[in-house]
């Protein structure tokens, strides 16, 4: 007999970009979420990451480097 699956998804805030694996942001919401993205950032250190300075990224995590 199929269930249905309990695999959690990961979506991708519209606005910040950062990857969840709830269905909000704490930041933006739960509107502007979206499991449409394509590749992703793992930022650890900002301070001294030329990638995070370039994309604006002032906190440590997961981004996505396209949302729709």
């Amino acid at each position: 007999m199929a269930g249905k699956s309990t695999k959690k998804r990961t979506m991708a805030c519209k606005i910040c970009k950062k990857i969840y694996m709830d269905s909000s942001c704490p930041q933006h919401g739960d509107s502007h979420m979206s499991d449409e993205w394509f590749g992703f950032l793992i930022i650890n250190d900002t301070e001294n990451s030329i990638i995070a300075k370039t994309a604006g990224i002032t906190e440590p995590g997961r981004y996505a480097i396209k949302v729709r």
